[in-house]
């Protein structure tokens, strides 16, 4: 068998075993001396055979056929949660995918750039750690920034690698001294 027809099986099974009787009982033909299978009739509560089991027939073989009902459901309802986990997880990996993707599409090193060097706190740093002299306007800011990452505009932070790098190195250097 192979997993497409596995999965054929899996749904006539699944379909059967929602449409079979839902108790099998175990009874016994006296005058035969042979084991039989039932079902149980839900309206009358008599049972109905359905199967005489062979004299020859090994002992397991005959566990499989009394509870093949119900090990058929106990199967279903293990895949059917196993299934539900996969979904879930599948669904799980598909919100981190994005916001993994979110996140590398958020990195606008120049818009981030332009944004930290309209901060106070961030211009005082480079006053006090890279010599930016007073008064401190954006545009002296934005000029040190330039020549401090050694680029002629800000969005060659986003397609310069080195210059990404750079910035990266800036901030890092910032946000220590903010903690310090």
């Amino acid at each position: 068998m192979n997993l497409d027809q596995a999965r054929t099986i899996y749904r006539k099974a699944k379909e059967t075993a929602g449409l079979a009787s839902t108790e099998w009982v175990r009874m016994h033909d006296a005058r035969a001396q042979r084991p039989q299978l039932a079902v149980r009739e839900g309206d009358t509560g008599t049972a109905a055979v359905i199967a005489t089991v062979s004299r020859n027939a090994p002992h397991d073989d005959e566990q499989l056929l009394f509870n093949a009902p119900r090990f058929l459901r106990a199967a279903i309802m293990v895949a059917e949660h196993a299934f539900d986990v996969i979904r879930s997880q599948r669904a799980a990996i598909e919100r981190l995918e994005k916001k993994i993707n979110a996140v590398a599409e958020a990195k606008d090193f120049a818009a981030n750039c332009a944004m930290l060097c309209a901060e106070p706190a961030f211009k005082k740093f480079l006053e006090e750690r890279h010599g930016l002299a007073r008064p401190l306007t954006d545009q002296k800011v934005a000029t040190r920034v330039r020549s401090i990452l050694a680029v002629g505009s800000r969005s060659e932070l986003n397609t310069d690698p080195s210059a990404a790098e750079r910035w990266k190195a800036l901030r890092a250097d910032y946000d220590a001294w903010r903690q310090a």
